[in-house]
Protein backbone atom coordinates (compact mmCIF):
# COMPACT_ATOMS: atom_id res chain seq x y z
CA UNK A 1 0.00 0.00 0.00
CA UNK A 2 2.77 2.40 0.96
CA UNK A 3 4.72 1.94 -2.26
CA UNK A 4 1.60 2.50 -4.36
CA UNK A 5 1.09 5.88 -2.72
CA UNK A 6 4.64 6.90 -3.56
CA UNK A 7 4.18 5.71 -7.14
CA UNK A 8 0.94 7.68 -7.37
CA UNK A 9 2.70 10.82 -6.16
CA UNK A 10 5.54 10.31 -8.66
CA UNK A 11 2.98 9.99 -11.45
CA UNK A 12 1.30 13.22 -10.30
CA UNK A 13 4.67 14.96 -10.34
CA UNK A 14 5.17 13.87 -13.95
CA UNK A 15 1.71 15.28 -14.70
CA UNK A 16 2.80 18.57 -13.05
CA UNK A 17 0.18 18.13 -10.29
CA UNK A 18 2.64 19.20 -7.62
CA UNK A 19 0.19 20.27 -4.91
CA UNK A 20 -1.66 16.94 -5.11
CA UNK A 21 1.62 15.02 -4.97
CA UNK A 22 2.72 17.00 -1.92
CA UNK A 23 -0.57 16.32 -0.15
CA UNK A 24 -0.22 12.58 -0.72
CA UNK A 25 3.43 12.42 0.31
CA UNK A 26 2.97 14.53 3.42
CA UNK A 27 0.09 12.28 4.47
CA UNK A 28 2.38 9.24 4.51
CA UNK A 29 5.47 10.80 6.08
CA UNK A 30 5.63 8.21 8.88
CA UNK A 31 5.41 5.28 6.47
CA UNK A 32 8.29 6.53 4.33
CA UNK A 33 10.67 7.61 7.06
CA UNK A 34 14.21 6.86 5.85
CA UNK A 35 13.10 6.26 2.23
CA UNK A 36 15.38 8.01 -0.27
CA UNK A 37 12.83 7.99 -3.11
CA UNK A 38 10.23 9.57 -0.84
CA UNK A 39 12.43 12.51 0.20
CA UNK A 40 13.64 13.01 -3.37
CA UNK A 41 10.11 13.03 -4.80
CA UNK A 42 8.83 15.41 -2.10
CA UNK A 43 11.83 17.71 -2.63
CA UNK A 44 11.24 17.83 -6.38
CA UNK A 45 7.52 18.50 -5.89
CA UNK A 46 8.21 21.37 -3.48
CA UNK A 47 10.87 22.78 -5.82
CA UNK A 48 8.46 22.94 -8.76
CA UNK A 49 5.72 24.25 -6.45
CA UNK A 50 8.03 27.20 -5.71
CA UNK A 51 8.65 26.31 -2.06
CA UNK A 52 12.46 26.09 -2.12
CA UNK A 53 12.85 25.98 1.66
CA UNK A 54 10.83 22.77 1.91
CA UNK A 55 12.56 21.39 -1.18
CA UNK A 56 15.99 21.97 0.37
CA UNK A 57 14.90 20.33 3.62
CA UNK A 58 13.82 17.14 1.84
CA UNK A 59 16.87 17.08 -0.43
CA UNK A 60 19.07 17.19 2.67
CA UNK A 61 17.15 14.25 4.16
CA UNK A 62 17.60 12.33 0.90
CA UNK A 63 21.34 13.08 0.82
CA UNK A 64 21.76 11.60 4.29
CA UNK A 65 20.63 8.30 2.75
CA UNK A 66 22.26 8.44 -0.70
CA UNK A 67 24.83 10.90 -2.02
CA UNK A 68 25.39 9.89 -5.64
CA UNK A 69 22.15 10.59 -7.50
CA UNK A 70 21.93 13.04 -10.39
CA UNK A 71 18.32 14.09 -9.73
CA UNK A 72 19.16 14.90 -6.12
CA UNK A 73 22.38 16.72 -7.02
CA UNK A 74 20.61 18.79 -9.69
CA UNK A 75 17.93 19.70 -7.15
CA UNK A 76 20.44 20.77 -4.51
CA UNK A 77 22.55 22.64 -7.05
CA UNK A 78 19.66 24.74 -8.31
CA UNK A 79 18.64 25.60 -4.74
CA UNK A 80 22.06 27.13 -4.22
CA UNK A 81 21.88 28.77 -7.65
CA UNK A 82 18.53 30.37 -6.79
CA UNK A 83 20.14 31.89 -3.68
CA UNK A 84 23.11 33.22 -5.64
CA UNK A 85 25.55 30.77 -4.04
CA UNK A 86 27.17 29.96 -7.36
CA UNK A 87 30.32 28.41 -5.85
CA UNK A 88 28.25 25.86 -3.95
CA UNK A 89 26.08 25.25 -7.01
CA UNK A 90 29.17 24.54 -9.12
CA UNK A 91 30.37 21.96 -6.59
CA UNK A 92 27.15 20.01 -7.04
CA UNK A 93 27.14 20.36 -10.82
CA UNK A 94 30.67 18.95 -10.90
CA UNK A 95 29.43 16.00 -8.83
CA UNK A 96 26.71 15.46 -11.42
CA UNK A 97 29.31 15.38 -14.21
CA UNK A 98 31.39 12.87 -12.24
CA UNK A 99 28.39 10.53 -12.41
CA UNK A 100 27.08 11.55 -15.83
CA UNK A 101 29.74 13.41 -17.88
CA UNK A 102 27.26 14.24 -20.62
CA UNK A 103 24.53 15.67 -18.39
CA UNK A 104 23.14 18.57 -20.42
CA UNK A 105 21.43 20.33 -17.50
CA UNK A 106 24.60 20.50 -15.42
CA UNK A 107 26.62 21.72 -18.39
CA UNK A 108 24.03 24.36 -19.32
CA UNK A 109 23.82 25.59 -15.73
CA UNK A 110 27.59 25.87 -15.45
CA UNK A 111 27.70 27.85 -18.69
CA UNK A 112 24.93 30.11 -17.39
CA UNK A 113 26.92 30.75 -14.21
CA UNK A 114 30.04 31.52 -16.24
CA UNK A 115 28.28 34.02 -18.50
CA UNK A 116 25.46 35.44 -16.36
CA UNK A 117 26.27 34.46 -12.78
CA UNK A 118 25.59 37.84 -11.15
CA UNK A 119 22.87 37.77 -8.53
CA UNK A 120 20.61 40.33 -10.21
CA UNK A 121 20.39 38.19 -13.36
CA UNK A 122 19.82 35.05 -11.31
CA UNK A 123 16.92 36.73 -9.50
CA UNK A 124 15.37 37.75 -12.80
CA UNK A 125 15.57 34.15 -13.97
CA UNK A 126 13.98 32.95 -10.74
CA UNK A 127 11.09 35.40 -11.01
CA UNK A 128 10.52 34.75 -14.72
CA UNK A 129 10.60 30.99 -14.23
CA UNK A 130 13.50 30.55 -16.65
CA UNK A 131 15.54 29.03 -13.80
CA UNK A 132 13.33 25.92 -14.08
CA UNK A 133 15.32 24.77 -17.11
CA UNK A 134 17.99 23.79 -14.56
CA UNK A 135 15.56 21.85 -12.33
CA UNK A 136 15.69 18.04 -12.18
CA UNK A 137 13.92 16.88 -15.36
CA UNK A 138 10.42 15.41 -15.04
CA UNK A 139 10.16 13.75 -18.42
CA UNK A 140 7.25 14.03 -20.81
CA UNK A 141 3.91 14.88 -19.24
CA UNK A 142 1.66 11.81 -19.72
CA UNK A 143 -1.31 14.13 -20.13
CA UNK A 144 0.32 15.71 -23.20
CA UNK A 145 0.96 12.31 -24.75
CA UNK A 146 -2.62 11.25 -24.07
CA UNK A 147 -4.02 14.52 -25.34
CA UNK A 148 -2.03 14.31 -28.57
CA UNK A 149 -3.52 10.89 -29.22
CA UNK A 150 -7.01 12.01 -28.34
CA UNK A 151 -6.71 15.20 -30.36
CA UNK A 152 -6.58 13.30 -33.63
CA UNK A 153 -9.58 11.21 -32.69
CA UNK A 154 -11.59 14.14 -31.44
CA UNK A 155 -10.94 16.44 -34.38
CA UNK A 156 -13.20 14.46 -36.68
CA UNK A 157 -15.84 14.02 -33.99
CA UNK A 158 -15.87 17.73 -33.11
CA UNK A 159 -16.26 18.77 -36.73
CA UNK A 160 -19.28 16.51 -37.04
CA UNK A 161 -20.79 17.63 -33.77
CA UNK A 162 -20.39 21.32 -34.64
CA UNK A 163 -22.49 20.84 -37.72
CA UNK A 164 -25.28 19.46 -35.55
CA UNK A 165 -24.71 21.83 -32.63
CA UNK A 166 -24.60 25.09 -34.61
CA UNK A 167 -28.39 25.64 -34.70
CA UNK A 168 -28.55 25.12 -30.93
CA UNK A 169 -25.76 27.40 -29.77
CA UNK A 170 -28.15 30.28 -29.14
CA UNK A 171 -29.51 28.44 -26.14
CA UNK A 172 -28.13 29.42 -22.75
CA UNK A 173 -25.19 27.39 -21.48
CA UNK A 174 -25.72 25.49 -18.21
CA UNK A 175 -24.19 27.03 -15.11
CA UNK A 176 -20.75 25.77 -14.13
CA UNK A 177 -20.37 24.15 -10.72
CA UNK A 178 -18.68 27.33 -9.47
CA UNK A 179 -21.43 29.61 -10.78
CA UNK A 180 -24.07 27.35 -9.35
CA UNK A 181 -22.50 27.28 -5.90
CA UNK A 182 -21.58 30.96 -5.77
CA UNK A 183 -24.66 32.62 -7.19
CA UNK A 184 -26.96 34.61 -4.95
CA UNK A 185 -30.44 33.21 -4.63
CA UNK A 186 -33.53 35.20 -5.47
CA UNK A 187 -34.16 35.67 -1.76
CA UNK A 188 -30.59 36.86 -1.15
CA UNK A 189 -30.85 39.39 -3.96
CA UNK A 190 -34.20 40.60 -2.66
CA UNK A 191 -33.10 40.75 1.00
CA UNK A 192 -29.28 41.00 1.03
CA UNK A 193 -28.96 42.74 4.41
CA UNK A 194 -29.20 41.52 7.98
CA UNK A 195 -32.06 42.98 9.96
CA UNK A 196 -31.92 44.16 13.55
CA UNK A 197 -28.11 44.36 13.54
CA UNK A 198 -26.30 46.97 15.60
CA UNK A 199 -23.85 49.26 13.82
CA UNK A 200 -21.18 48.28 16.34
CA UNK A 201 -21.28 44.75 14.89
CA UNK A 202 -19.93 45.74 11.47
CA UNK A 203 -17.31 48.10 10.07
CA UNK A 204 -18.49 48.30 6.46
CA UNK A 205 -22.00 49.55 5.77
CA UNK A 206 -23.37 48.30 2.49
CA UNK A 207 -26.55 49.52 0.88
CA UNK A 208 -29.11 47.04 -0.41
CA UNK A 209 -28.07 47.56 -4.01
CA UNK A 210 -24.34 47.18 -3.26
CA UNK A 211 -24.13 43.65 -1.85
CA UNK A 212 -24.69 41.73 -5.10
CA UNK A 213 -22.36 44.10 -6.96
CA UNK A 214 -19.52 43.53 -4.47
CA UNK A 215 -20.09 39.76 -4.44
CA UNK A 216 -20.09 39.58 -8.24
CA UNK A 217 -16.91 41.68 -8.38
CA UNK A 218 -15.23 39.08 -6.16
CA UNK A 219 -16.35 36.32 -8.55
CA UNK A 220 -15.02 38.28 -11.51
CA UNK A 221 -11.61 38.85 -9.90
CA UNK A 222 -11.39 35.19 -8.90
CA UNK A 223 -12.08 34.16 -12.49
CA UNK A 224 -9.23 36.43 -13.61
CA UNK A 225 -6.82 34.80 -11.19
CA UNK A 226 -6.73 37.91 -8.98
CA UNK A 227 -7.29 36.24 -5.62
CA UNK A 228 -6.08 39.26 -3.64
CA UNK A 229 -8.57 41.60 -5.30
CA UNK A 230 -11.33 39.04 -4.75
CA UNK A 231 -10.33 38.75 -1.08
CA UNK A 232 -10.69 42.51 -0.62
CA UNK A 233 -14.22 42.46 -2.05
CA UNK A 234 -15.19 39.50 0.11
CA UNK A 235 -13.72 41.21 3.18
CA UNK A 236 -16.11 44.08 2.53
CA UNK A 237 -18.98 41.61 2.79
CA UNK A 238 -17.54 39.70 5.77
CA UNK A 239 -17.15 42.92 7.75
CA UNK A 240 -20.48 44.37 6.70
CA UNK A 241 -24.19 44.21 7.43
CA UNK A 242 -24.73 41.70 4.61
CA UNK A 243 -26.97 38.69 5.22
CA UNK A 244 -25.40 35.73 7.02
CA UNK A 245 -25.99 33.37 4.10
CA UNK A 246 -24.07 35.69 1.77
CA UNK A 247 -21.23 35.92 4.29
CA UNK A 248 -21.11 32.12 4.40
CA UNK A 249 -20.79 31.92 0.61
CA UNK A 250 -18.05 34.54 0.80
CA UNK A 251 -16.13 32.47 3.34
CA UNK A 252 -16.46 29.35 1.19
CA UNK A 253 -15.14 31.22 -1.85
CA UNK A 254 -12.01 32.30 0.06
CA UNK A 255 -11.20 28.63 0.62
CA UNK A 256 -10.53 28.35 -3.13
CA UNK A 257 -7.76 30.95 -3.06
CA UNK A 258 -4.19 29.71 -3.49
CA UNK A 259 -0.92 30.88 -1.99
CA UNK A 260 1.01 32.85 -4.65
CA UNK A 261 4.74 33.01 -5.32
CA UNK A 262 6.88 36.13 -5.63
CA UNK A 263 6.40 36.07 -9.40
CA UNK A 264 2.71 35.17 -9.52
CA UNK A 265 1.30 37.59 -6.92
CA UNK A 266 -1.16 40.07 -8.38
CA UNK A 267 -2.58 43.19 -6.73
CA UNK A 268 0.15 43.76 -4.15
CA UNK A 269 -0.95 46.26 -1.47
CA UNK A 270 1.40 48.70 0.25
CA UNK A 271 2.01 48.91 3.98
CA UNK A 272 0.30 52.31 4.13
CA UNK A 273 -2.82 51.02 2.37
CA UNK A 274 -3.08 48.05 4.72
CA UNK A 275 -2.31 50.04 7.85
CA UNK A 276 -5.14 52.44 7.06
CA UNK A 277 -7.74 49.65 6.99
CA UNK A 278 -6.30 46.26 8.08
CA UNK A 279 -9.64 44.43 8.09
CA UNK A 280 -10.14 45.22 4.42
CA UNK A 281 -6.91 43.41 3.54
CA UNK A 282 -7.02 40.56 6.05
CA UNK A 283 -5.84 37.25 4.48
CA UNK A 284 -4.47 39.02 1.41
CA UNK A 285 -0.87 38.25 0.40
CA UNK A 286 1.70 41.03 0.17
CA UNK A 287 5.35 41.49 -0.75
CA UNK A 288 7.06 44.02 1.51
CA UNK A 289 10.71 45.08 1.66
CA UNK A 290 12.74 46.38 4.53
CA UNK A 291 15.21 45.44 7.24
CA UNK A 292 14.57 42.63 9.74
CA UNK A 293 15.40 43.21 13.41
CA UNK A 294 14.83 41.51 16.77
CA UNK A 295 14.61 37.95 15.48
CA UNK A 296 13.49 35.18 17.81
CA UNK A 297 12.67 31.48 17.75
CA UNK A 298 10.15 29.74 19.97
CA UNK A 299 10.25 26.24 21.42
CA UNK A 300 7.62 25.09 18.90
CA UNK A 301 10.08 25.83 16.08
CA UNK A 302 8.37 28.99 14.84
CA UNK A 303 10.54 31.98 13.96
CA UNK A 304 9.77 35.66 13.90
CA UNK A 305 11.19 39.15 13.63
CA UNK A 306 10.14 42.76 13.27
CA UNK A 307 10.29 44.29 9.80
CA UNK A 308 11.24 47.93 9.41
CA UNK A 309 9.17 48.44 6.29
CA UNK A 310 10.95 50.20 3.42
CA UNK A 311 14.10 50.79 5.48
CA UNK A 312 16.99 49.98 3.10
CA UNK A 313 19.89 52.42 3.65
CA UNK A 314 21.90 51.19 0.65
CA UNK A 315 18.99 52.16 -1.63
CA UNK A 316 18.69 55.62 -0.02
CA UNK A 317 15.61 54.47 1.89
CA UNK A 318 16.73 55.64 5.30
CA UNK A 319 13.45 55.95 7.13
CA UNK A 320 10.96 53.21 7.90
CA UNK A 321 7.33 53.90 7.01
CA UNK A 322 6.24 51.49 9.74
CA UNK A 323 7.01 48.36 11.72
CA UNK A 324 5.25 45.02 11.49
CA UNK A 325 5.77 41.61 13.10
CA UNK A 326 6.59 38.73 10.76
CA UNK A 327 6.05 35.11 11.82
CA UNK A 328 7.11 31.90 10.07
CA UNK A 329 5.86 28.45 11.07
CA UNK A 330 9.45 27.19 10.94
CA UNK A 331 12.83 28.91 10.99
CA UNK A 332 13.87 29.85 7.42
CA UNK A 333 16.58 27.80 5.74
CA UNK A 334 18.97 29.33 4.86
CA UNK A 335 18.55 31.76 7.77
CA UNK A 336 17.75 35.42 7.25
CA UNK A 337 20.85 37.62 7.25
CA UNK A 338 19.88 40.39 9.67
CA UNK A 339 22.58 42.66 8.26
CA UNK A 340 21.01 42.82 4.81
CA UNK A 341 17.65 44.02 3.46
CA UNK A 342 14.96 41.42 3.01
CA UNK A 343 11.80 40.92 0.99
CA UNK A 344 8.97 38.92 2.54
CA UNK A 345 6.03 37.23 0.81
CA UNK A 346 3.42 36.91 3.54
CA UNK A 347 -0.25 36.70 4.42
CA UNK A 348 -1.88 39.56 6.32
CA UNK A 349 -3.24 38.48 9.68
CA UNK A 350 -4.88 40.29 12.59
CA UNK A 351 -4.64 39.08 16.17
CA UNK A 352 -6.11 40.98 19.11
CA UNK A 353 -6.52 43.96 16.84
CA UNK A 354 -2.84 43.94 15.84
CA UNK A 355 -1.64 43.56 12.26
CA UNK A 356 1.09 40.99 11.56
CA UNK A 357 2.43 38.97 8.64
CA UNK A 358 2.41 35.18 8.38
CA UNK A 359 5.46 34.44 6.26
CA UNK A 360 5.41 32.31 3.11
CA UNK A 361 8.64 33.22 1.33
CA UNK A 362 11.90 35.15 1.66
CA UNK A 363 14.07 36.89 -0.94
CA UNK A 364 17.49 38.24 -0.03
CA UNK A 365 20.65 39.16 -1.89
CA UNK A 366 23.69 37.19 -0.80
CA UNK A 367 26.01 39.84 -2.19
CA UNK A 368 25.67 43.56 -1.62
CA UNK A 369 23.37 45.61 0.56
CA UNK A 370 20.45 46.15 -1.81
CA UNK A 371 17.55 44.03 -3.01
CA UNK A 372 18.03 44.93 -6.66
CA UNK A 373 15.51 43.92 -9.29
CA UNK A 374 13.33 40.88 -8.70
Amino acid sequence: MGRSNLDTAKHLIKRRKFDLAINILESYEDIYEGDFEYYLALGVAYLYADVPGKASQNFRSAREIKIKNTQLLLGQAVIFLRHGETDRALEYYLEVLDIDPGNSIARSAMEFIRLYGDYTTICKWVDSGDIKKFYPPLGMNPDIIRNCVLAGLLTGIVCSVLMVYEPWKKFNKPLTEFDSKFSLSTEEIKNPLQINISEKDFTVKLEKNQVASVFNSAKKYFGEGRDNAAQVELNKILNSNAASSIKQKSLEMTELFKEPSFSSLKDNYSYLEVKENPLLYQNCYVIWDGTAVNEYQKSDGSWGCMLLVNYIPAEEKRSSIGTVKVVFEKAPAPPVDMEKPVRFLAKIKIENGELYLFGCGIYQQLKGRTLGES
